[in-house]
C-alpha cells in the first residue's frame, strides 16, 4: 500500500469519525432537550400539585378556624343561658313556689255538666300539664311548654285564670338559650287565647310552635294572629297537625302567613285532609325549607307535579316526609326522575302509599342504578329512601355521612357493584369492555385499580369489616383487563 493511499484512507477515516461525532452530538442535544422538556413539565406539574394542596390546606384551615370560632360563640351563649337559669332557680328556691290559682274540685265541674271522663281529661291533660309548664318556666328550667294530651278540652271561662297564669310565666322564658317549644293539642282556642298565645310567640324566645287537633272559635282570626306570631325571628319550626282549612280564602291567608316568615326552615303540615294538603302545595312557596312533613294527609296528586317539581328544583330541602298518603306509581316515577337533578335532599319517606313495583323500582334505581357503572355514577348519592318494601336492599345505600356523604356513598356503591360482579362469577371484564370503549380506555386502567384498593380500605374502615374478594377482583383486572395494551401503549 502506497503512502499516499494510506494517507487518504486515514483522512477518510478521520472524516467518518467527525461525521459520527456530529451525528451523536445532534442526538445527544435532541435527547437532552427532550429530557429537559420532560423535567420541566414534571416540575410544573409538581408546582401545580403543590399549589392545589396549599389551597386545599388553606381552605381546610379556614373552615376549621371558623368552626372553632362558632364553637366558642356557642359555648359563650350556653354559658350565659346557664347562668340565667341558675340565678332564676336559686331565687325561686329561696322564695318557695306554689301554684297560685285554685283548682276547683270535681263536684264543681260535675255541676257544670262535665262527666267523669271529661273531668279526668281536664285535670290531668290540661291543668296538670299547664301547672307543670308554669312551674318549669318560673324556675327557669323550661325547654318545652306542653298543654293538652289526648282528651279534648273545650273552652270554659273558668279556665281563663289558669291560661293567664301560663301567660304571666312566659316572662320567665330564658332569653339566652336556644328557645323553648310550645305544643298545644286537643284544646279549643277562642280568639282571646289565640291572640295572647301569638303575642308571646312573637316577642319571647320560642323556637317551635305546634298546634295539633285544636278547635278554633274563628279560624280566620286565628290565622291572622298566627301570621303575627310567625314573624318572630326566633321561630324556625312550625307544626300544624289535624287542623283542616276548608275555606279557599282561609287557605290563602294561611299560606301568606307561612310565607311571610323569614326564619322558618321546618314545616310540618300533617293529618289535614287531601283537599287542604293539595291546596297548600299548590299555593305555598316551599323553596326555603330544610324539613317538610306532609304525612297522613291522604294526599292524592291527580297528576299535579308540585312534589317532583320541588325535588327537581334542588332547593335547600333536606328531609321530605310523605308517609301515609295515596301517592301512586306515576308520582313515584316523577319523583325518581327529579332525584336525578337533586343533590341536597337527604331523606325521602314514601312509606304507606299506593306505590307498587313500578314506582318502587324507579325510586330504587334513581339512587342505585346498577345497569352500568356510568348509570350508577350518575345516580343520586345524597338521598336516603325510607318506606320501600321488602325486596329492595337499601340498608347500605346513601348513608348519612355528613358533608362528604355524596362522594362516599358513590364510592361505596361502585365498589359494591364491582364486588357483586366478581363474586357472582361473571366477573367485571365483560362489563368493563362494554362500558369503557375506545383507545382512551387503556388510560383508565391504573386509576381503576387504584380505586379498587382505595375503596376497599375506606369500606373496611367505615364498616369494621373487609371484603375478602377485593384481592381476587384486583387480580382479575391485572390478569385480563387492558394490561397488555397498557404496557404497549405509546
Amino acid at each position: 500500500m502506497s503512502a499516499e493511499y494510506a494517507g487518504k484512507r486515514q483522512r477518510v477515516g478521520q472524516g467518518d469519525g467527525l461525521a459520527a461525532a456530529a451525528i451523536n452530538h445532534a442526538k445527544t442535544s435532541t435527547t437532552s432537550s427532550a429530557d429537559l422538556e420532560s423535567m420541566l413539565k414534571q416540575a410544573l406539574d409538581r408546582i401545580d400539585s403543590l399549589e392545589r394542596q396549599h389551597e386545599e390546606m388553606k381552605t381546610s384551615m379556614e373552615r376549621e378556624t371558623k368552626a372553632l370560632r362558632d364553637d366558642i360563640e356557642t359555648l359563650k351563649s350556653k354559658n350565659k343561658a346557664l347562668e340565667w337559669s341558675l340565678d332564676r332557680l336559686a331565687r325561686k328556691a329561696q322564695e318557695g313556689w306554689e301554684y297560685r290559682v285554685a283548682i276547683q274540685p270535681d263536684e264543681y265541674w260535675r255541676n257544670k255538666g262535665y262527666d267523669d271522663q271529661d273531668i279526668e281529661c281536664l285535670k290531668e291533660d290540661f291543668l296538670g300539664e299547664l301547672k307543670t309548664a308554669v312551674s318549669d318556666l318560673e324556675h327557669g328550667v323550661c325547654d318545652l311548654i306542653k298543654v293538652g294530651y289526648m282528651g279534648y278540652v273545650d273552652h270554659d271561662e273558668d279556665l281563663m285564670p289558669h291560661w293567664n297564669s301560663l301567660f304571666r310565666s312566659f316572662d320567665y322564658i330564658n332569653p339566652h338559650d336556644a328557645g323553648v317549644e310550645l305544643d298545644l293539642r286537643y284544646i279549643e282556642l277562642n280568639e282571646q287565647i289565640m291572640r295572647e298565645i301569638c303575642h308571646h310567640v312573637r316577642h319571647k324566645n320560642i323556637r317551635m310552635v305546634s298546634f295539633s287537633s285544636n278547635r278554633f272559635s274563628n279560624m280566620r282570626v286565628a290565622i291572622n294572629e298566627l301570621e303575627n306570631a310567625l314573624q318572630s325571628p326566633r321561630v324556625n319550626s312550625f307544626k300544624w297537625f289535624g287542623n283542616p282549612i276548608e275555606s279557599v280564602e282561609d287557605m290563602n291567608l294561611f299560606t301568606r302567613a307561612i310565607s311571610r316568615s323569614n326564619a322558618l326552615d321546618e314545616l310540618r303540615f300533617a293529618w289535614n285532609s287531601n283537599e287542604s294538603a293539595r291546596a297548600f302545595l299548590s299555593t305555598a312557596d316551599l323553596s326555603m325549607y330544610k324539613v317538610l312533613n306532609f304525612n297522613g294527609n291522604d294526599l292524592q296528586t291527580n297528576g299535579r307535579t308540585d312534589i317532583p317539581d320541588l325535588i327537581a328544583a334542588n332547593t335547600p330541602l333536606e328531609e321530605l316526609d310523605l308517609y301515609y298518603n295515596r301517592l301512586n306509581d306515576d308520582d313515584a316515577v316523577l319523583m325518581a326522575q327529579a332525584l336525578g337533578r337533586n343533590t341536597h335532599l337527604r331523606k325521602l319517606n314514601i312509606g304507606r302509599n299506593n306505590i307498587q313495583e313500578r314506582g318502587r323500582r324507579a325510586l330504587y334505581e334513581a339512587v342505585n342504578g346498577t345497569s352500568t357503572l356510568n348509570a350508577l355514577s350518575d345516580s343520586n348519592h345524597s338521598c336516603r329512601l325510607e318506606g320501600l318494601t321488602q325486596g329492595f336492599d337499601i340498608l347500605a345505600i346513601n348513608l348519612e355521612s355528613g358533608s362528604n356523604g355524596l362522594y362516599r356513598n358513590r364510592m361505596f356503591k361502585i365498589h359494591k357493584l364491582m364486588m357483586e360482579r366478581y363474586c357472582d362469577g361473571d366477573g367485571n371484564v365483560p362489563h368493563l369492555n362494554k362500558e369503557m370503549r375506545g383507545e382512551g380506555a387503556v388510560l383508565l386502567a391504573p386509576y381503576l385499580m387504584e380505586s379498587v384498593v382505595r375503596r376497599h380500605d375506606v369500606y373496611a374502615e367505615n364498616h369494621d369489616e373487609s371484603i375478602e374478594c377485593s384481592l381476587g377482583l384486583l387480580y382479575e383486572l391485572l390478569k385480563d383487563w387492558k394490561m397488555s395494551e397498557l404496557f404497549s401503549f405509546r
